[in-house]
């Protein structure tokens, strides 16, 4: 490690602590999610609508409970706190203060990853670039007497392009894929709270 992070150069350095960060972004958000947010019950929506559709919003809290997600929890708060005899605004307001509460946490640290993964290929490049620059000042220098000379350069200069991207690789990849996990999540709550909602205007 220490051999490449000497032949590397500075930028080497810079791509090493961008690692030790995104790496301990991605366990962190990883253990988060999978404490935080389990699957979705299949029959959540269906008990869910039926409990509201007969009024038994008791039983309904209680589904929501056993729910451990974000979706379970904001159906959940927008039952214990909806006013009935309110109007579509005022529901639809509540559904989103509720969902940011509970969607927010789920987002922290992720614009770190994505960040990551968009400049450790530049820093990595440019690394590639510079090192590229002294290879061919050495040929210059020294002439083409010894291609082992420029070779060495070249494959040393494009140690930080793989750097860069071994870091970007998979941060771009847990971003897109908790990303995608958030933006489930969105759908469920507005599906289910639209259900409910239009349940309630026709009581």
């Amino acid at each position: 490690m220490m051999y490449y992070l000497k032949v590397g150069g500075p930028l080497m350095w810079i791509l090493f602590f961008l690692s030790i960060i995104s790496t301990a972004i991605i366990i962190e958000r990883v253990v988060f999610f999978w404490r935080r947010e389990k699957n979705l019950s299949r029959d959540f929506k269906t008990n869910i609508i039926t409990c509201v559709s007969s009024n038994d919003m008791e039983r309904a809290v209680k589904i929501c409970v056993k729910e451990k997600n974000c979706v379970g929890n904001t159906v959940k708060c927008f039952l214990m706190r909806c006013d009935r005899s309110g109007d579509f605004h005022h529901f639809d307001q509540l559904v989103k203060e509720i969902g940011l509460e509970e969607i927010s946490p789920l987002e922290e640290r992720l614009h770190l990853l994505a960040i990551i993964g968009y400049i450790a290929p530049m820093i990595g490049l440019l690394g590639t670039v510079t090192g590229m620059i002294d290879a061919f000042r050495n040929l210059s220098t020294f002439g083409a007497g010894d291609p082992s000379l420029v070779a060495d350069g070249i494959s040393k200069a494009l140690l930080t392009t793989a750097a860069g991207l071994s870091i970007a690789i998979p941060a771009i990849v847990v971003y897109n894929l908790l990303n995608k996990k958030i933006e489930e999540t969105e759908a469920n709550i507005d599906k289910i709270t639209t259900n409910i909602i239009n349940i309630i205007r026709k009581n």
